[in-house]
């Protein structure tokens, strides 16, 4: 999973405090996981770790790399093309004075457009939520978001908001086995931590080809990331590190409720499999974003989930009376589109707090590997940002999240290590924001 790799990449990740590293000690015991993502990497093929410590911005790099993509000096930073181009707002999305981002996780938007984060923290900040006004000024820490210490424990991760009567709340997915439902602020509503009812018999085909461990018998449990439709009261956890299952809570309580779906492909987790579209669907290789789909250009209650090694997105159907229901109905190879090394982290296609026909259905996609694309309502290429070449000397390398605002600018946020960049849209030739 992203956060036992960016131990690698980070000082003291999941609260352990690391001094001054030298070499690579502190990414040992990462470093086989990190290849399992890019098998390809030049430090894969090599005996060393590949990793110095760099004592001014406190984290591990890649020995060797040099910016080769535009230096942040060299003007404007623009990414993307045809209508949807975008410029790097430098100077927006600014973490208030204390904020020790290991990996920017999980966005979303409020109901007054509002910007909101979580974040793994170093383990010196004890925050996990970060707010800022709608224009990108402003960062502040969630008021409440320290008074359950277990809220930011571990690896905050996933995050999704939701409208219940006149208030809000956001639901939290950690991988250290936390879920949490909480005001905007971080003050808990109900949090479980470990497993919640599920059944944790680890099956023979729990873990194919090898491809998880099952200690003292019991299956792997490591979620990422909840869907939360608005037109019922249930709500579906992606156990994306884990399992490769999706099980159905009750939002108002946090009940499970007894229903499950899913489990992992029989190629077990290997990422870059030819034939994505061919694999059996419905099983998954990192199922890990879990988003409801809107658009009137997919069907009618709707669950998009990123699967993510598989390099594609399934498309389920639910049922908004009853936690009975977790159909397949359709896939979009996402390796027809960005390559046959991508990694899809999630789909979102509201702007802000509100889905907006006049954009035509298009959604914006965070690869692991380094781009954020825009695709139109039938899952096709717009555009591509090349977040990882354009700020690779911010260290902007692997967007694991990415949302569109109101006005059609586009929000990143970064795993290994945590960076949020903000991406103003440019107007088209004739001086509009682009809409279809």
């Amino acid at each position: 999973s992203e956060s036992m790799s960016a131990l690698c990449l980070m000082m003291g990740v999941i609260g352990v405090a690391v001094g001054a590293p030298t070499g690579c000690d502190v990414c040992a015991d990462v470093r086989e996981e990190y290849c399992s993502i890019w098998p390809t990497h030049p430090l894969c093929s090599t005996e060393s770790c590949g990793f110095a410590w760099d004592e001014e911005k406190k984290q591990c790099v890649v020995v060797g790399e040099t910016n080769d993509g535009v230096s942040t000096t060299a003007g404007p930073i623009i990414g993307g093309q045809g209508k949807y181009r975008y410029q790097y707002m430098p100077d927006l999305l600014q973490p208030p004075t204390g904020a020790e981002m290991a990996n920017c996780h999980g966005l979303s938007v409020d109901a007054h457009e509002n910007i909101i984060l979580t974040y793994q923290h170093t383990g010196a900040d004890p925050h996990c939520i970060i707010k800022w006004n709608p224009d990108g000024t402003g960062g502040e820490f969630g008021a409440n978001d320290t008074a359950n210490p277990a809220l930011c424990s571990g690896t905050p991760h996933g995050l999704k908001i939701t409208t219940e009567g006149d208030t809000q709340y956001l639901y939290h997915a950690n991988n250290a086995k936390i879920l949490a439902k909480t005001t905007l602020e971080g003050e808990v509503v109900w949090i479980k931590d470990g497993p919640f009812g599920q059944d944790m018999a680890c099956g023979p085909d729990m873990c194919p080809a090898n491809s998880c461990k099952c200690p003292a018998g019991q299956a792997p449990y490591i979620p990422t990331w909840f869907a939360t439709p608005p037109n019922t009261k249930y709500m579906y956890l992606c156990d994306g590190y884990g399992s490769d299952r999706v099980f159905a809570f009750e939002s108002a309580t946090g009940e499970y409720m007894n229903k499950s779906w899913g489990g992992r492909s029989p190629a077990g987790l290997v990422p870059g499999v030819p034939g994505a579209r061919a694999a059996p669907h419905g099983l998954f290789m990192e199922n890990h974003g879990c988003t409801y789909d809107p658009r009137p250009t997919t069907e009618p209650n709707t669950i998009v989930v990123s699967d993510r090694r598989n390099m594609r997105f399934e498309f389920f159907h639910y049922n908004p009376d009853a936690p009975d229901t977790f159909e397949w109905y359709k896939t979009a190879d996402m390796s027809d589109q960005l390559g046959p090394a991508t990694l899809p982290c999630n789909m979102r296609m509201t702007f802000g707090s509100k889905f907006n026909p006049s954009m035509g259905g298009i959604s914006v996609v965070p690869d692991l590997n380094g781009p954020v694309a825009v695709l139109d309502s039938n899952h096709q290429v717009l555009s591509v940002i090349n977040v990882s070449v354009l700020l690779k000397d911010e260290q902007q390398m692997h967007p694991h999240d990415a949302i569109f605002l109101a006005n059609g600018d586009i929000v990143v946020g970064t795993w290994a290590p945590g960076r949020v960049s903000y991406w103003k849209l440019l107007p088209t030739d004739d001086g509009e924001i682009s809409e279809q």
